[in-house]
């Protein structure tokens, strides 16, 4: 018997801009669709998802939504397309989905808390955010 440890790097760091908050949630899920859409719909066209969120402060907020995504790729084969609306109260996310259902890509194995950053500068929201790939 034996075993070995093998390093690895294996992360990928979204940057984000926008001109609102809302607009930020949005472009993250964009940029999830990118990275995982494997481009084979196997479903019967464009599916809408409703999502409901709660975390305890924004930055942690983000890491949910994007959890989230990772889940319904992950599990029910869902490849976001259009944020449709995005509403934030509070410690609250409520946001409407249009995709497909196909075979995404499975690359993100998780949304990591490592260098989060959620801020407002000036009129510009920006966020940090890595997935472990």
């Amino acid at each position: 018997m034996a075993h070995r440890l093998v390093e690895h790097v294996g992360e990928i760091e979204l940057a984000l801009d926008a001109e609102s908050e809302a607009g930020l949630f949005a472009e993250a899920a964009q940029a999830f669709a990118g990275l995982v859409d494997g481009s084979e719909a196997s479903g019967p066209g464009p599916v809408q998802v409703g999502v409901s969120l709660a975390a305890r402060e924004r930055p942690l907020l983000l890491v949910e939504w994007l959890s989230e995504l990772v889940f319904l790729a992950e599990v029910e084969g869902f490849v976001p397309a259009r944020v449709a609306a995005v509403e934030l109260d509070g410690g609250r996310l409520r946001a409407a989905l249009e995709g497909v259902l196909g075979r995404p890509r499975h690359l993100v194995k998780a949304v990591t808390l490592h260098g989060l950053e959620l801020e407002r500068e000036g009129e510009v929201w920006r966020g940090r955010v890595v997935f472990d790939v």
